[in-house]
């Protein structure tokens, strides 16, 4: 009984640390964000590219537009409306000018 009793438990331990290696880590979550020089620009890549990840995977292709670290990003210098959604333009550590950020 015992015996028996000590294989289940081994089989159990067994089965959660297979899925333990099979499951993927969490990962962690991207601190980047897509911004561009202008506003046109980052209409252009937010129209092309709704998804805020297809958005920031497709920054680095489009000119004028590149993904910035969070950390990078500074305050508000201008702010827009169009067509009811807000749009702002921060500093971003080591950029000349500001940069247009997706709302």
């Amino acid at each position: 009984m015992i015996a028996r009793d000590v294989r289940h438990r081994a089989r159990w331990a067994a089965i959660c640390f297979t899925v333990l290696l099979v499951t993927p880590a969490h990962a962690e979550p991207d601190d980047r964000i897509a911004a561009c020089d202008t506003l046109v620009s980052l209409r252009l890549l937010a129209t092309a590219n709704p998804d805020r990840a297809a958005a920031l995977a497709a920054a680095a292709g489009r000119p004028g537009c590149k993904a910035v670290s969070r950390a990078d990003v500074g305050a508000v210098e201008h702010r827009a409306m169009i067509g009811g959604a807000p749009f702002e333009c921060l500093a971003v550590k080591g950029e000349s000018a500001c940069l247009w950020v997706q709302p």
